[in-house]
């Protein structure tokens, strides 16, 4: 992922940021299963820190034993269990939640590029990509031993190890 400067980061949620993914997948004929979709909104919002853009979201993202985790997704999508997810999130309004491009091209541009790197991965390989040992998955679950607790992964660690993987792309 390609490093820009920083602007301000955008307000979006985690579930605008699915839904995006989820219309990509659903006009390409991308299968997206939860886990996936949780990684994808994982690593859009770790890749939007390493760019130095900000948070691309609010929402929390906590590390469980598959990697991390955005609870709201989870509990929008559990019933789909790990068959395809089927259905967009929506707002507990009833409003469906989407990034608008007007708004925040850099984001939109880079969750393109997120697509195109990613979607052609299973939910496993990129769970199994979120618990390299450098990765902030990893370094919360060893700082924590069991993870019952679901712990939230910091934004600030997930921006160091973003950012130095561009910086060691770039050398």
């Amino acid at each position: 992922m390609s490093k820009k400067h920083h602007t301000e980061g955008a307000v979006n949620t985690a579930k605008a940021v699915a839904n995006f993914f989820l219309e990509k997948g659903f006009k390409e004929g991308v299968s997206i299963d939860q886990l996936k979709l949780q990684k994808l909104v994982y690593y859009s919002h770790a890749w939007h820190l390493g760019n130095d853009l900000g948070p691309l979201f609010p929402d929390d993202i906590e590390a469980w034993p598959h990697g991390p985790v955005i609870r709201d997704l989870y509990v929008d999508f559990k019933d789909a269990g790990r068959k395809p997810i089927q259905h967009f999130a929506f707002d507990l309004d009833g409003r469906m939640p989407v990034v608008d491009p007007d708004v925040d091209p850099q984001s939109i541009q880079l969750l393109e590029e997120v697509w195109k790197a990613y979607r052609d991965l299973s939910g496993i390989q990129l769970s199994n990509s979120t618990h390299g040992t450098a990765e902030p998955w990893s370094i919360v679950a060893r700082h924590y031993g069991a993870l019952e607790s679901k712990p939230r992964i910091p934004n600030e660690l997930i921006e160091n190890v973003f950012r130095a993987k561009l910086t060691d792309a770039a050398a």
